[in-house]
Parts: structure tokens; C-alpha cells; sequence
């Protein structure tokens, strides 16, 4: 089910520093060049340079540019030594088909930090499996074109300047938070995600180990009884026996709250572990930037979600 690395001692990149120089590439679906104009000012107002890939403003059908150009230029952006960070445009769909072929050591031995969401959940994982990348999930490069609270837009340059706090929700309000089961404390692996891309990872080679990770999921428009066969899935590939807890973000959709309740205990009824649900994580305008592969514990009498160790390099 699972590719284990080699490697046991995680890869961290180096953190961004403020003034440096922020990458943008498209491994996905094209955005409205409108949008992603604005989010670039967004994005160079709070003092960092950005650079576009040929491709960035791009599209051909559902994609930014073909499946070779579009793993070229994301490759390309860690060759640069003038980009710190990488930012993927936009999620949608095409990261799956640029998992058998992206040079996934290249990327790991530049010690840059790539940030993605949604659609690119894939190639993070993939980068966790392969090379025990430490990636970042957040916010797509055009949300910054007025789609993200000041609060979301500040952690993520916190987070991959290697200065946010060590309690992931120490930002956020906590009330809305339901522990579904209790359990012990729980340590792990961090592994967020894009619930429906990984669902399709299973089974296939591009998929990280699981066992004893603290899986973090959401997923957007997703129907109450399409969530439930997603869950299931999980549970019916032995993923869900195998984790030390099970978080969730948003699940918007028709019918998720109460039905997505039932399911989530259903799906992990005989574990004993934390399950909880409506973390701030998703694809709201509210969302935390999580490191895909650290070391964290959550602690659902606290309810606090810590960083054991660094996700970033010491600062040279």
C-alpha cells in the first residue's frame, strides 16, 4: 500500500526570510490572470520579491500547460538560485499525472520550502514518501488576491520563516473544535491533506507509510455521503488501523455536521485514538499552514496541536 523511505531523518528546508524571493509556478489547474496579478502585489507587499514561471498565466483545457512543461517549471524553480520559496498557483486537478515522472530528489536537495494545497496534497506526499521532504500545506498563491484573513496571510510567512509558534493553534479560536473520542495524548507524523487526493494515492506507490501518523483531512463541495464513501475507503484500505489519530478540517458540502459526525466515528469505530473535528484547515479564508511530515502531538484535553521538533533549518 505504501513506499517507506530509507531515509529515517526528515529533510527540512531552509526558512524564507523576509526580502526574499517567492516562486510561482502552476503544477495544476491555470488561474485568472487578473487574480493571480493582484495576489502578486499581495504577496510583494509584505516584503518579498516574486518571480512567475513562463507558465504561471497559462492554460491549455483543464491544465496550466502540458503535463512535461508543467513539471519542468516547478523543477525549474528549485534549480534558481534566486528563489528562497516555491508557491504553487492553484490546486484543481493535474498533480496526479506529474507523479511518475517529477525528479522528486532535485526538489529535496535544493532546501526550499514548497507551499500547496488541495490538488497538489499529491505531490507533497509523494515528496514525503520518496525523500522525507518536509512540505508545507496553505494557501494557494492567488488566494492572496483578498481570499485569506490577515491572520491566515501572517502564519504562513511565521511558519516558513521558521517563527511560528510551537502550538499550531495557538492563533486560533479553539471553541469550535469537537472531539468526537477522546483517547490519550498523540504523537506522529504530521500527514495533512486534500481528503478525495488521498483517497486516490492508495494503493499506489506514490504513497507515504501511515502507520502511527496523525492524519489531518478536509475537502470542499464534497456531498454528506460522498465524504462517507471517502472515509470508508480509508478504513476498507486498513489506513485508518494504522494512524495514532484522525483531525478534520472543513468538509463543506450538502449535508456534512451531523452526517459527517456519524461517519468519522463509524469509520474508526474499534480505535481507541483522538478523533476530532472543525479544525481551522480547509479551504476557507481561515486555515493554518501545516508542515506536511513533522513531528507534532495533539492533545484533545488541551486542545493543542505541537511541534516536537523544527520544521525549518536553523537560519544561517
Amino acid at each position: 500500500m505504501s513506499v517507506r523511505s530509507g531515509v529515517t531523518k526528515p529533510l527540512l528546508p531552509s526558512p524564507l526570510l523576509p526580502g526574499g524571493t517567492i516562486g510561482i509556478c502552476a503544477p495544476a489547474g491555470p488561474v485568472k490572470p487578473e487574480r493571480l496579478e493582484r495576489a502578486i502585489r499581495a504577496i510583494a507587499a509584505e516584503g518579498y520579491e516574486v518571480t512567475t514561471s513562463p507558465s504561471a498565466f497559462a492554460q491549455r483545457g483543464l491544465f496550466a500547460a502540458s503535463d512535461a512543461v508543467r513539471r519542468r517549471e516547478l523543477e525549474e524553480m528549485f534549480s534558481r538560485e534566486d528563489v528562497h520559496a516555491v508557491f504553487c498557483a492553484r490546486g484543481g486537478v493535474g498533480s496526479s499525472r506529474l507523479l511518475e515522472t517529477i525528479n522528486t530528489r532535485h526538489i529535496a536537495q535544493s532546501g526550499k520550502p514548497l507551499l500547496g494545497f488541495s490538488d497538489v496534497t499529491v505531490l507533497q506526499w509523494l515528496l514525503w514518501a520518496r525523500e522525507r521532504l518536509v512540505t508545507f500545506t496553505g494557501p494557494l498563491a492567488v488566494e492572496w488576491d483578498g481570499d485569506l484573513s490577515e491572520r491566515t496571510q501572517r502564519q504562513v510567512f511565521r511558519m516558513l520563516g521558521g517563527t511560528a509558534d510551537s502550538d499550531l493553534l495557538a492563533d486560533w479560536p479553539r471553541d469550535s473544535i469537537r472531539v468526537l473520542r477522546n483517547g490519550r495524548k498523540a504523537a506522529g507524523r504530521l500527514l495533512p491533506g486534500n481528503l478525495t487526493m488521498i483517497a486516490t494515492l492508495l494503493g499506489t506507490p506514490y504513497c507515504p507509510d501511515l502507520r502511527g501518523a496523525i492524519l489531518l483531512v478536509e475537502d470542499v463541495n464534497e456531498p454528506a455521503h460522498r465524504v462517507d464513501r471517502l472515509l470508508f475507503h480509508l478504513r476498507n484500505a486498513g489506513v485508518l488501523g494504522q494512524i495514532s489519530a484522525l483531525l478534520v478540517g472543513d468538509l463543506s458540502g450538502e449535508g456534512n455536521g451531523d452526517n459527517a459526525e456519524h461517519s468519522l466515528l463509524d469509520a474508526t469505530r474499534g480505535e481507541t485514538y483522538p478523533v476530532a473535528m472543525n479544525l481551522p484547515y480547509g479551504h476557507g479564508p481561515e486555515r493554518m499552514t501545516l508542515p506536511v511530515g513533522g513531528l507534532v502531538e495533539f492533545c484533545s484535553e488541551t486542545m493543542s496541536l505541537s511541534l516536537l521538533e523544527p520544521v525549518t533549518r536553523a537560519a544561517s
